[in-house]
Formats: C-alpha cells, sequence, structure tokens
C-alpha cells in the first residue's frame, strides 16, 4: 500500500519528456528509413511503453543507441532481421497494432506478444484489415488477442478502402503505413479524428498524406531520416499537473514546450468549458506539432456533461478529469465513452469504484457514467481514510494520487509502480510543484 502525500497548493514551471505518441512513431519512422541513414531524436519519451518499442525494434536488428542528450537511430529500411525471440510490446497497445502491420509485411514468420494486460486488449480491429491485405496472422480468439503468430507476407496487396468503426490513431497508423509494403493504395477512413501524430509526422519522414474528397485518407512515398527531430513534451502528462494547479487553492502551474495539438487537448478544452482559469499559447512547431505553454490556476469550476466529438480528443484523460470533477459543483457526466472499458483496464469500472470507495455515489452506464461534485469543499468533506485499487493502470494511478494529494483525509493505493509506464518523472514533477 501507498500513502498519498498532502499538497497545499502547486506552484512553479515544469517542462516534460516526449510525448509517448510522437515518440513512438518517430522511434519506428526512423527505423524504417532508408538503411544507413542516421536520425538523432531530442526529448523522446522516458516511458516504458516506449522502451518496449525500443525493445522491439532492435529486436529486429535496428541500432538504437539512447543517451541522456538524445537518441540515435540507424536506418534499416523496410526490411528488417528475423528476431531470435519473441517480440515482446509489454503494456503498449500502439507498439502492438503498428508492429501488427510491419511483422505482416517482412520476409519471416515472427511471433509478437505482451504482459497480461496487453493480451486481454482487442486485436481483432487491426487484425482483421490486415488479413484482407494478404497478412497472414494467426492467434487466441481468432486474432483477436495475443500472442500473435505472423507468417511474413513481404508484400501487401493494397487496392483496398477501410472504414473505422470506432476512432484508432493506432488502427489508422497500421493501416495507413501498409503502404509502404504495399503497389496498391491502401485507404482508410475514422467516424471521427482520432489523434493525427502519423498524418502530421510522416511528411517529416518524405512521406505525403492523401486525402480524397470522401475523406479517406493515405500516403505516398517511404520513409527518409530528417536526419533529426525534437519532441514536444507530452499534454496527456501535463493534463495531472494541470489538474494540481485548478483544484488547489492559491496555486498556479506553468508548462513549457507542450504538445498543443488539437486532437489531443479536449481535456483543455472540458476544463475551460467547466470554468477552469487556463491559458494556452502555441509558440512554435515542433515534428510538425504545435508547441507551447499552458497556466492552469485554482479555479471554481461547474460541472458538465461530455459526448460526442470531444471524447477522442481526451480519452486518455477522462480518468484525471473525473477526479477533478470531484471539486466540481453539479452533475458530471461522460457519454460515449464504451472504448474506456478496452484499455490497459476497464477504466470506466475502475474509476466508478474507486470514486464509491471515496463515498461519492456514482451511476454507471455501458458507455460512461455520471455523479454529483462536491464543490470547492471537497477537500474538507473527503477527510476519512480511502483505500483505492489501480488495476495495474497508470493512468487510475496517477488521477487517483492527484484527487489524494488533494483532500484531507488519507488515501492508500494498492499500486504505483505502473505509473512508469507513461510517466516515469510523475513523483519528481509533484514534489517539485508542492509548496515549499
Amino acid at each position: 500500500m501507498f500513502e498519498v502525500p498532502k499538497i497545499k497548493s502547486a506552484k512553479g514551471k515544469v517542462k516534460l519528456k516526449g510525448d509517448k505518441s510522437i515518440s513512438h512513431r518517430t522511434l519506428i519512422f526512423s527505423a524504417l528509413s532508408e538503411k544507413g541513414e542516421r536520425t538523432k531524436i531530442f526529448n523522446l519519451s522516458s516511458a516504458k511503453d516506449v522502451l518496449s518499442t525500443s525493445e522491439c525494434l532492435k529486436k529486429l536488428g535496428v541500432k538504437i543507441h539512447i543517451s541522456e542528450e538524445y537518441a540515435e537511430v540507424e536506418g534499416k529500411g523496410l526490411y528488417l532481421s528475423q528476431p531470435e525471440s519473441i517480440i515482446y510490446a509489454g503494456n503498449s497497445g500502439t507498439t502492438a497494432r503498428i508492429f501488427s502491420t510491419i511483422l505482416s509485411a517482412q520476409k519471416f514468420p515472427s511471433v509478437l506478444d505482451g504482459d497480461e494486460s496487453l493480451r486481454k486488449r482487442p486485436m481483432k480491429r487491426v487484425v482483421e484489415p490486415l488479413r484482407t491485405l494478404g497478412a497472414k496472422i494467426w492467434g487466441k480468439e481468432n486474432g483477436n488477442k495475443l500472442p500473435l503468430v505472423f507468417e511474413g507476407a513481404e508484400k501487401l496487396k493494397g487496392g483496398k478502402s477501410f472504414r473505422l468503426d470506432v476512432p484508432s490513431a493506432q488502427v489508422k497508423t497500421a493501416l495507413l503505413i501498409a503502404n509502404f509494403w504495399s503497389n496498391n493504395i491502401v485507404k482508410v477512413k475514422e467516424p471521427t479524428l482520432s489523434r493525427d501524430h502519423t498524418e502530421r509526422i510522416l511528411p517529416i519522414f518524405s512521406v505525403n498524406v492523401r486525402c480524397d474528397s470522401d475523406g479517406f485518407i493515405w500516403c505516398e512515398g517511404k520513409p527518409k531520416s530528417p536526419k533529426s527531430i525534437k519532441i514536444p513534451g507530452d499534454i496527456s502528462s501535463a493534463s495531472f499537473l494541470i489538474s494540481l494547479g485548478i483544484i488547489n487553492k492559491n496555486s498556479e502551474v506553468e508548462i513549457e514546450d507542450v504538445l498543443l495539438n488539437k486532437t489531443r487537448t479536449g481535456f483543455i478544452e472540458a476544463l475551460k468549458n467547466m470554468g477552469a482559469e487556463i491559458i494556452c499559447e502555441v509558440e512554435k512547431e515542433e515534428s510538425g506539432e504545435p508547441t507551447g505553454r499552458i497556466i492552469a490556476k485554482t479555479s471554481k469550476l461547474k460541472a458538465k456533461t461530455f459526448s460526442g466529438e470531444i471524447i477522442p480528443k481526451m480519452i486518455d484523460e477522462i480518468p484525471i478529469l473525473s477526479c477533478v470533477a470531484v471539486f466540481s459543483e453539479g452533475i458530471f457526466s461522460v457519454k460515449d465513452a464504451e472504448e474506456l472499458r478496452v484499455k490497459e483496464t476497464d477504466r470506466i469500472k475502475a474509476i466508478v469504484e474507486n470514486l464509491k470507495a471515496i463515498g461519492i455515489e456514482v451511476e454507471e452506464y455501458k458507455d460512461g457514467f455520471a455523479f454529483e461534485g462536491l464543490g470547492e469543499k471537497a477537500r474538507e468533506k473527503l477527510k476519512h481514510e480511502y483505500y483505492i485499487k489501480s488495476f495495474g493502470d497508470h493512468r487510475i494511478a496517477m488521477s487517483f494520487f492527484i484527487l489524494g494529494s488533494s483532500i484531507n483525509g488519507k488515501v492508500f493505493i494498492d499500486d504505483v509502480s505502473s505509473i512508469s509506464i507513461s510517466y516515469p518523472e510523475f513523483f519528481k514533477d509533484f514534489e517539485f510543484l508542492m509548496e515549499k
């Protein structure tokens, strides 16, 4: 059991390690660049998920050197080396789904696996379209669950257009890059736009992204190294620090050089809608992404209902938004978020169960939940001893850590080790912002 420390106010400026989603893609496209080309990556994420991607590439013969200053990747081209053992994606769904395309198109057979949590996540959404493109894939539940076995097709058929049922940047990316190994175009369309990092970063690697009149996108060309690239700070990690600034008294938190891509700022949009005092300023562009600073100050919040197009733009931040909403007045609810049930854990269940554990009455739906916030008096009202389950999920652990640090009651979390999956610097940054 881990006892959450208390914070009275949060003050200071923080710079964050590179965005996790962009770091995955930068490593992969650097590795697939023309043989011998070297790419220096500045501010690469130190998250365990990103290290999983790095280790998978190394097993496939890619030379990667990571130092404090930068990471350097030597391009190996589209065809990698046969691994001597299983390709292990750890907890990373991004790694598993993007590598499903890469391994489908190699000249050798391979096996892809992950940890207990990743083995529960659905893979059919990427496996089925890849099979349509000629990939030969076997796995548990007819390829819906890891481990997956790939025969290696060398070439993919192409000439197909896919409409995704659920907006997913991971599946979109997996299908877009199928074009690297196909002589015919592979197109993809989402019901609503998910994060668009792949579309933004591919042109930096000399790959053009096209869109037709019906909204289907595809890419043309093979990756070439940009020589060097810098990754903006992680906006998902920033959400926890922003929350500290908003829900604690006499607080002001500034985050510098952070990603401000509109497909990822739904959390900030939602908070502003609830009355939060947040300033966002785009100052430059890095790796094709708008980058700038965020300032978050102590705010009085009114609860709102969130559904529809904003949900994909804040899907990872719904756990922390829910914890912030405890400090709001009125009924807070989330709808159209059934995708939360197939994340690292069933996040709807995890949020509901933990809110109930601190005495909040919550109504659970198939695609969301609703509860009444406690308002500005939440710190005083929540004064007992509470026990939180992380369910082995980094975002659940961090969200309820932030909540626990900002109330009078003692809060214990069963396990916080998962936090390193996405934000290894979390405890250091929290400590830095504590009022000295």
